[in-house]
């Protein structure tokens, strides 16, 4: 079998603008987006870019943190870690510059008979946490918890729905995931009607989805945990969450 191959399209970067110490928002646009269409939370699209450190083109996934479609314009969150290929391009790129994107893949829908949502993640999966965010009914309540270096990092969210939005910070010099996997496991959830939904380092994503079945007993299509990334491996797919 083959997979569908995803449509490719040409974008300009029209605006680079610095939402948190460690993360920058990359509007892209042009004519060549005219036909692209991103109607669900958490969907993502793969940027191809060139290393400024070495001049190949490499391709990572993004989340589409915003979709202006009237204006052809999408916007991406990265996160300056600094050790990436991707990461080094965001630091230096500039308006004006084209590159390329797959896309749309991924899709979210909400668990129709759930009245509270968990919701979790790092600042690889911030972006998607707060479409998610964003898009739930204000009849929903529920509880998201965001990990950051600090208060510093922490950014504007507004979503519809009655949700608890809480930071946590972790400690300098602890990996990164644990301090957002301690909070989900201490996290209080009602008995019945809960849907979840988590995102980051994987060896910590691993601990939670293990919490979302076992500890609370949700159903595994009430429950949704993916490693976006993992700690010393570059490129990392999640073998265990479809997208």
């Amino acid at each position: 079998m083959f997979r569908a191959r995803r449509t490719r399209y040409t974008a300009t970067v029209e605006a680079i603008s610095p939402i948190a110490p460690r993360m920058t928002r990359i509007t892209l646009g042009g004519p060549g987006m005219a036909a692209f269409r991103c109607a669900e939370p958490t969907q993502w699209v793969k940027l191809f870019v060139t290393d400024p450190l070495d001049g190949r083109s490499v391709g990572r996934a993004y989340t589409v943190r915003s979709h202006d479609p009237a204006q052809s314009r999408i916007d991406v969150d990265v996160v300056l870690h600094g050790k990436g290929p991707a990461a080094r391009w965001a630091e230096s790129a500039r308006p004006g510059e084209e590159v390329s994107f797959g896309g749309p893949k991924g899709s979210f829908r909400p668990v129709q008979d759930a009245g509270f949502y968990l919701l979790a993640g790092d600042e690889s999966a911030q972006p998607a946490v707060l479409t998610i965010a964003e898009s739930l009914p204000s009849s929903l309540r529920g509880t998201v918890l965001l990990e950051v270096d600090g208060p510093e990092a922490e950014v504007a969210v507004t979503p519809r729905a009655d949700l608890d939005v809480v930071w946590v910070h972790r400690a300098v010099g602890r990996p990164k995931g644990e301090a957002l996997r301690d909070a989900v496991l201490k996290a209080t959830v009602p008995s019945q009607g809960v849907a979840a939904w988590a995102a980051g380092e994987s060896g910590a994503i691993r601990g939670i989805r293990r919490h979302f079945t076992e500890g609370l007993g949700l159903d595994r299509r009430h429950a949704y945990a993916k490693g976006y990334w993992k700690l010393d491996e570059a490129d990392h797919r999640d073998p265990l969450a479809s997208d």
